[in-house]
Order: structure tokens, then sequence, then C-alpha cells
């Protein structure tokens, strides 16, 4: 018999977590001292939001993030990231702490309390795939098990709650419950029967594209894919939210694919193929263009979380994991060369040395970045419209729920998951405002981030969809002035060369270095010009 806190702590750190992320609260009070005890680190963030997009980040590289928080006050701030983490199958587990057992009597309404003991639990069950609350030391350990199993194999976020007085109860061992999870049961003559149909196409195709969605990263199919494009010769194209998943510096990468709203290269590849192997594609507006970048079925084969379509064939309970494995296992021994389509960009031009700071010079000195060295991570607006530009092996964004807020704390995850990486985040001064100050945060964690606020004193996404309003114009902030009240450095550019140089400065700085870059109100990120583009079209014939 063990306490239940120790227990829980424990099996996080099987699952390899080595820190949590929060703020400290009464109700939560005994599970941080329990956290303390154990030796795990405990992130205390500015801001509960932040904590989960903290976690997000370190999810997203890691495989599972933790959050602790308090009852009521701290529980339900989290809401929003805790969202964004359901939609894009982001692994995160809320462990929240709330009032005793014993004392819920009914004869004093209990501080933080909502409607009742149970409104925390059911908010949250809106944005999670499984919840629990351990009010029973019989089957608290089974309970631990069953929610982080089910948020590890689900990729999606969980609520645990854990009542004041239960925190140190003595539980037992979970004995067979601790087993790892597995891939749900298949059947292996539809497995048969769906490698050999998709083999015999993708072999007969003459130009088969291979369009890899965030599903692969989630499930860890990374090394398969690439084995899959290099035996057959595949072009790559990514979806928005699979940004990153496939090394976009390998050969065979060709670009973003987004309808008429992306690469151009990847429009076309997959325009001619004769043959798109989906992989982990969410099939939302964004990641089709809006519609513009619809496959006909008749070439579409999509290999989705638990099934396959070829056509319009379905292959049902078909997990991805163990397919994708099995058709990689099946790939020809012998490469195929990859034969471009298109002609091989041409090298990043050297930046500007005069005039004004523009948004294409912005994406010009970031493109000559080594990708290798750095985390990527960007906000929506502008900065997400931005980074789709980069070629990385490594971005993560808010790319499909698209909340704001999310990338300088992302920030401070990423630089916790994969401190051989330098956190480089791409801001708007809107989002900046709202979770900007967690810069201070890695300050106190001897971390650092080189962040780039992009200072066009406007909400420019809502402007490119709407036109322009007095109500889209932001307060101007000292953001130089803010990150050295914070203990940070920084400085603003106006200029090309400025912003080189600084990207230089932060990364040789021993804390974060935040850079304002001034950029016009008029200037549009390549994407969103079409995106302004689009709706202005669809606005027209309305």
């Amino acid at each position: 018999m063990k306490p239940l806190a120790q227990r829980l702590f424990e099996r996080l750190e099987r699952a390899g977590v080595d820190c949590t992320f929060g703020i400290p609260g009464d109700f939560a009070l005994p599970l941080y001292a329990a956290q303390n005890k154990y030796g795990m680190r405990t992130v205390v963030c500015t801001h509960e939001p932040n904590a989960v997009f903290a976690a997000i980040a370190y999810a997203r590289i890691k495989g599972l993030g933790i959050v602790l928080t308090t009852y009521g006050v701290g529980g339900l701030n989290m809401i929003n990231p805790m969202a964004m983490a359901y939609a894009e199958f982001t692994p995160v587990l809320v462990i929240s702490g709330a009032p005793e057992i014993g004392g819920r009597t009914g004869e004093i309404q209990v501080h933080h309390l909502v409607k009742d003991y149970e409104s925390q639990r059911r908010v949250f069950e809106e944005v999670t795939v499984a919840t629990a609350v351990l009010d029973n030391s019989d089957t608290a350990a089974a309970e631990i098990e069953r929610i982080i199993q089910t948020v590890v194999r689900q990729k999606r976020p969980g609520y645990l709650e854990i009542p004041r007085d239960m925190t140190n109860i003595p539980i037992a061992d979970p004995g067979e419950a601790a087993s790892p999870p597995t891939e749900p049961e298949f059947n292996e003559e539809t497995l048969a029967e769906a490698l050999g149909e998709i083999r015999r196409l993708i072999s007969e195709a003459k130009k088969p594209v291979l369009y890899v969605g965030v599903g692969v990263r989630r499930q860890n199919l990374v090394e398969q894919v690439t084995k899959l494009a290099e035996a057959w010769g595949m072009a790559v194209v990514s979806s928005v939210m699979g940004k990153g998943t496939f090394p976009e510096t390998h050969s065979n990468f060709v670009g973003l694919f987004m309808g008429e709203m992306g690469d151009a290269a990847a429009q076309k590849a997959v325009q001619e193929s004769d043959c798109v192997l989906s992989v982990g594609v969410i099939n939302s507006d964004v990641n089709t263009g809006f519609e513009t970048g619809k496959i006909p079925h008749r070439k579409l084969i999509v290999v989705a979380e638990q099934e396959t379509l070829v056509f319009h064939h379905r292959y049902e309970n078909l997990p991805m994991g163990a397919f994708i494995t099995a058709l990689a296992e099946a790939a020809p021994a012998q490469q195929k060369p990859f034969v471009p389509a298109v002609p091989t960009p041409e090298p990043a031009a050297t930046p500007k040395t005069q005039g004004p700071l523009r948004i294409e010079g912005v994406i010009r000195v970031l493109k000559g970045l080594d990708p290798s060295q750095y985390s990527f991570l960007a906000d929506v607006g502008d900065a997400w419209f931005i980074g789709l530009e980069l070629q990385t092996d490594f971005f993560i964004a808010s790319g499909y729920y698209g909340t704001m807020g999310f990338a300088v704390p992302g920030g401070l995850g990423a630089g916790i998951a994969a401190p051989e990486r330098l956190p480089l985040v791409i801001v708007g001064d809107g989002a900046f405002q709202m979770t900007g100050a967690e810069i201070a945060v890695m300050k106190g964690l001897g971390l650092k981030a080189i962040v780039l606020v992009l200072n066009n004193a406007t909400y420019k996404m809502l402007e490119a969809l709407d036109g322009p309003r007095d109500y889209y114009n932001i307060q101007n902030w000292d953001y130089v002035g803010f990150a050295r009240a914070l203990g940070c450095e920084g400085e603003r550019v106006t200029t090309e060369t400025g912003l080189q140089d600084a990207i230089a400065k932060g990364k040789k700085a021993k804390t974060s270095y935040l850079i304002e870059a001034i950029v016009d109100k008029e200037d549009y990120p390549p994407i969103l010009k079409r995106f302004r583009d689009f709706f202005a079209a669809k606005k027209a014939q309305a």
C-alpha cells in the first residue's frame, strides 16, 4: 500500500513525464506537497491557460503533458486550451484538487463551488475523452490507469479529480491494470486484404503522392511514412496541422497542401497524382483550403485513426498505427528515386540592407536560419502564416482550433521537452499581450527563447476576413521595455538586416530575447493574401 499521490506520480514518471505545469491553489496544495516530496519538478506558470498551453507543447514532443490545478477558479480557467488539446489530438491530463469528501454535508457552501460538486467534472467532459473522480480508495488505482491509458492511446486530453482528503490515502498496487496500453484488436484478414489492395494501387500508380497529417506525429509513425515515401518514390505533401510531421528537409518533400491557399507545387503534385495516400489528415475547412483542395474519391486512399478507405471501399476497425506499420513492412525493399515534378526552389535571397521591414523580409530571414537548431512555434494570424512558409522539421502551432496566446507558453513547454533546440516563437502583438508574461517563467527556470513579436498594431487575420475596422486596432506597448522589466533582453527592429542581427544576438543571449519587429499595417504574408482574396470574392458573390 502506498499513498494515492505517490502511486500517481510513479505512474506518470513511467509514462515519460518529468515535470508538471500549473498554479498552486488551496484544494491542490496536498498534491503539490506530494509532488515535491516525490521529487518531480513542478513548473509554476503565470496563468492557468498558459500552463495548459505549455503542457500541450510538452506533450507534442514527449507524448504526455500534465497540469496540476485547484478546483473551480483554477480548473475552469483551463477549458479553452483544453478544447485546443481535444480538437488537435494532444494527450494532456489535468489533475485537479477538490473539496474534501468528508466535508460535503450540504450545510455549508464551499468556496470555489459553482453549482454542485460534479460541476467541474461535467464541464471537462466536453473537452476530454475520459474523466474520473478519485473518491474511492478501492478503485483509485484502476481509475488512474484507465485515464492515463485512454489519454495516451487516443491522443486526446483527460481529467482526474482528487478530493483533498484522498490525496494521501493508501491504495493498493494496480496490478494487471498497470499494463501498457495496447492497440484495439483487429481482423488479420481485413488487414491482409487492405494491404494487398493498397500495395497494388501504389505500385501501379505513375505519380503517387503521400499526404501526411497530424496523426502521423501523434501515432509516432514518422519513420514508417518516410520509409513508404522512399520505397515508392512518392512526392510528400503535408496538411496545415501536419506541418513538420514529415521532415521538410527530405528530398521527397514538396510543400504544404491547402488547396489554392497553400504551396503551388503541392497543389500541382496532388492535382496531377493518380493515387493519393492520405495518412492522419483531419478533413477540416482549413486543411482543405476551405474546400479549394478537395481530392476526388477515385484517387484517394484515406488512413484514419480506426479505419481505412480505398476510394469508396471501407475497411473498418483497422487502427492507423498497426496498418501503417504493416504497410511499411510490406513496402518494396529497393528504394525508388523521387523525381520532382517542379524545379528545385531557389535558395533564400540575401536580406535587404535598406528599406522598411516587410513580411516577405521576415520570411526571408527566418528561411535563412538552420532549422535543425530551433523549435519553431507560431501563434495565430500573421505569425502562423509566416511559419507555414518555413521549411522545418519542428513546427508547433494551433493551426486547426486557432486560439490566440499559445506560442509563448508553448515555447516554455518546448524548451523543457526538447532542450537541445532553441525555441523561436513567432507571435503577433495581440497574442503576445495575452500570454507574453510567460517569458518571466523561462527566466526563472534558466531557460530561454527568441520571441519575435510582429507589431502591426492590428488583428491582421480579422481584417483580412472582414476588412478594416476600428475595433481591430491594438494598443501599442513598449514590448522591449516589457521584456526588460521581466529580466529578459530585447530590441526593436525595422529592417531585414536588423532582424537578422537581432536573431544572432538572441541566440547568444543568456536569457530570453524579445525582438519587436515593426511591420507595415497594410502588409500581408503570401498565404494570408490568398485567404483575403478568397473571402473577398465570396463576400462579393453573397
